[in-house]
């Protein structure tokens, strides 16, 4: 048949979906599919085929996003956050909701459901300092900017789960409210419901990323049933995207350009989040129970020292009067990425502590502490360096480490309880440490001499630099501890702000580079100094000593979570485990390694929040700090807590810069969104239609797909009961330049409906006669038409 032949009228459609007496596709007969979107009358005024179910649409986005939400109960404490993120939500989606109603441009919808997050985080959080209690002002976005800061300090200064807070619920509102647009657009403007899914997930990010196994199986399960209701409510109301007379080409790159933005807005939002620093909350609960498994201790150790409100964790007495290092545990596998204790060679027999042969410590200058418990919900036990004895804990649920004496709980139900501990203390003195021979290097102490492959460059070369020319390790370590404290500065809050907090390898190169941080960061870089140097070193983390305070139960050594601290042991043969103070915050150093002197500069940070005012007096000792007057220096005073806090949460640049950064960001990815997709189908299918590879009902489908959405994109909608014939009439009327072509592509789809397989075949049309109607329906279409057919063209919405 000649593509000028005239076919008869081919009968009207049948129901969607279902084949016609000749075999012809319904999706050719019918110029609208199942669950398109209203394009407003057809022509003749025909009524519109009808659009997405609007309410139920979002009455299901509710449901499935509170679904969702139920993972975030791990990391906070009781409901007192439901309220506002529900309100949020509900504001949200109640606006877009009636923007779709009036059939609003799906760019506008978005726009409206941002300006009614906005509305909703001023009337929930920021009432007191809008106009009227709901226009937004300049002290508005002041208050907003203050609740970001205080959730910043919040979240990096408590343990989680995380008890009531303004500055929190902000920004977990502000988190399910960008995650509501996003799903509202995705699911009901795009209709892309395995796109929208994609929200859920990123709300599970925020308590999987703040404690890690803190997602539980029922939120799991929770935002699978929310993904798969989203899936069949897609379905049941009119949100799926129409099935094509061919499948449509160009879906993958579809995909991949849009989880692509997706994952950009998934990385960029935790650079902005308050909190987040290199992709996560500062993790870590402090040195108790509910540290989060993947975060150590000397993470934990900055927590506490940067919490707003330190709580008191144990007091205790001691037989000289005098205060001490209260060690938890020691750390000396350096090769993970978080520095753990060990809990694998713990002996169950806590008596054997008190056996010489077991326990082979020097015993000479025993001293007495009866400890007594607070707020403390922590596994490891506070002790003295070195315990020789323990009474008052019982014999069940206990178990000490033979190689550094650390006592372990398998409960932490230890508040209120007591008990007393018996430690001796080295006897290190400048003499018997420069005399000491050199270690032995196999065996066990191996270990504490390993340098993991991955450790910095520059800390061999401090070392180097450090220890040239010096033969003796006492010095070496005298040295190494001098410089760190002399050439490095204290600071608790750059750390966080930088993102090289401290519990592992990844954030020592950058310490070293910026010669800033805390005893998180000191302790582990003299330890490996050490080692480098054929020192065997280990980390201790514990507590610092206090000043005593008089009580009802007489005179006692208070400590709290700022007293948290970490530092160096070395191990001098002949005298043990001894430890140094490299960290420049501690104004004093032991006596046997006077002469440290005082860091370059205070810097940001000030002093350790409590650093020790008594200093003990007697015998020298492993646990004392040195009565040498050329050894001390007045600390400078505390930064008050408020300065603390701020300087604590101040990011690097105003939180609203990288939040308008984002906002932008997504918005033009949706705005160019549309566009791409749209390239990418005309392209492919003008590839099917050029390949002679492909059959020619292939090739000729792709080519009428093609025409149907170029008249949709263009405003020439067709009614419901408008055969292909009817319809090139009506697009040839409005482009008479391309009549020929689309009476070409006609024939072509009819013959391929109508006339038997003929493999040999081949349309008639060209890719030629689709870009001669695309020009002619370019330049007679108004300038607002062709620029909405370029960017936003309603095809991409399954508009037909």
């Amino acid at each position: 048949m000649s593509h000028t032949a005239t076919p008869p009228e081919p009968p009207a459609a049948p129901p969607s979906g279902e084949p016609t007496a000749t075999g012809r596709p319904a999706a050719l007969l019918s110029a609208r599919g199942p669950g398109s979107a209203p394009a407003g009358s057809g022509r003749g005024g025909a009524p519109a085929a009808p659009g997405p179910a609007i309410i139920p649409l979002h009455a299901l986005l509710l449901a499935a996003i509170s679904l969702g939400c139920a993972g975030l109960a791990a990391t906070l404490t009781g409901p007192w956050w439901v309220w506002p993120v529900t309100a949020t939500v509900v504001i949200v989606l109640v606006v877009t909701a009636a923007a779709r109603w009036v059939r609003l441009p799906s760019a506008l919808v978005t726009v409206c459901g941002l300006a009614a997050l906005l509305l909703a985080l001023t009337v929930l959080h920021l009432g007191t300092h809008a106009l009227l209690g709901f226009v937004p002002t300049g002290r508005t976005f002041t208050a907003a900017e203050h609740l970001w800061r205080e959730a910043g300090v919040f979240v990096s200064g408590q343990a989680a789960p995380y008890a009531p807070d303004p500055g929190l619920a902000f920004v977990l509102s502000a988190l399910t409210g960008l995650v509501a647009v996003f799903m509202e657009t995705a699911l009901v403007g795009l209709r892309m419901a395995g796109v929208a899914c994609l929200g859920l997930p990123a709300l599970l990010a925020v308590p999987a990323l703040t404690l890690p196994g803190s997602v539980p199986a029922l939120g799991v399960a929770a935002a699978v049933v929310a993904a798969l209701a989203l899936l069949a409510g897609a379905r049941v109301w009119g949100a799926s995207r129409q099935r094509r007379i061919a499948p449509a080409p160009g879906g993958l790159p579809r995909t991949v350009v849009v989880v692509t933005g997706v994952l950009a807005a998934t990385l960029l939002v935790p650079a902005v989040m308050p909190g987040f620093f290199t992709g996560a909350f500062p993790q870590g609960s402090s040195l108790s129970s509910e540290r989060a498994p993947g975060v150590g201790p000397l993470r934990a150790v900055g927590q506490d020292l940067r919490a707003r409100q330190p709580t008191r964790r144990f007091t205790y007495t001691t037989s000289d009067g005098e205060p001490r290092y209260m060690r938890l545990m020691t750390l000396s596998d350096f090769s993970r990425p978080e520095f753990f204790p060990d809990t694998e060679q713990l002996d169950e027999d806590l008596a054997k502590i008190a056996d010489p042969d077991a326990n082979p410590v020097s015993r000479d200058r025993p001293v007495t502490a009866e400890v007594t418990f607070d707020d403390y919900t922590d596994h490891w036990l506070p002790l003295p360096y070195a315990p020789v004895e323990l009474s008052g804990l019982g014999r069940e649920g206990w178990s000490w480490n033979p190689r550094d004496l650390s006592v372990h709980s398998s409960t932490t139900g230890m508040s209120g309880r007591s008990f007393t501990v018996i430690s001796s203390a080295p006897n290190a003195t400048p003499e018997t440490l420069r005399a000491a021979p050199a270690p032995d290097t196999g065996g066990a102490m191996a270990d504490y001499l390993n340098v993991p492959r991955n450790t910095p460059a520059s800390l061999g070369e401090i070392t180097r630099e450090t220890t040239g020319g010096i033969d003796n390790d006492y010095d070496k370590a005298l040295a190494l501890q001098n410089t760190l404290r002399t050439s490095f500065r204290y600071d608790v809050n750059a750390p966080l702000a930088g993102g090289y907090d401290a519990g592992g390898m990844a954030g020592l190169d950058e310490f070293l580079r910026t010669r800033a941080g805390y005893a998180g960061h000191f302790a582990p870089a003299m330890a490996l100094m050490a080692r480098e140097a054929g020192i065997p070193a280990r980390v201790a983390v514990g507590y610092l000593p206090t000043p005593a305070v008089t009580g009802p139960e007489g005179e006692r050594f208070a400590v709290g979570t700022d007293q948290a601290h970490a530092w160096p042991e070395l191990y001098f043969q002949g005298v043990g485990w001894v430890r140094f103070e490299p960290t420049p915050g501690v104004p004093t150093t032991p006596d046997y390694a006077a002469g440290s002197g005082e860091p370059a500069g205070a810097g940001t940070g000030g002093q350790p929040s409590q650093p020790p005012s008594r200093q003990p007096s007697g015998p020298p000792s492993d646990a004392s700090p040195s009565e040498d007057p050329g050894n001390q220096a007045a600390p400078e005073p505390p930064e008050e807590p408020a300065q603390q806090e701020r300087q604590s949460a101040a990011p690097l640049i105003p939180w609203w810069v990288p939040a308008a950064a984002a906002l932008l960001a997504v918005l033009l990815a949706l705005a160019a969104l549309p566009r791409i997709i749209r390239s990418r189908r005309r392209r492919a299918r003008l590839a099917v239609l050029a390949d002679p590879g492909r059959t020619p009902r292939e090739r000729s489908n792709a080519a009428w797909a093609e025409l149907q959405d170029l008249a949709v994109d263009h405003g020439h909608a067709a009614r419901l009961a408008d055969t292909p014939r009817v319809r090139v009439r009506h697009l040839a009327a409005e482009a008479p330049a391309a009549e020929a072509a689309v009476g070409r592509i006609l024939a072509d789809v009819e013959r391929a409906s109508y006339a038997a397989p003929d493999p040999a075949g081949s349309p008639s049309a060209t890719p030629e006669d689709l870009g001669t109607l695309r020009d002619e329906l370019m330049g007679k279409a108004p300038k607002g038409r062709r620029r909405r057919a370029t960017w936003w063209p309603p095809s991409v919405f399954g508009r037909r």
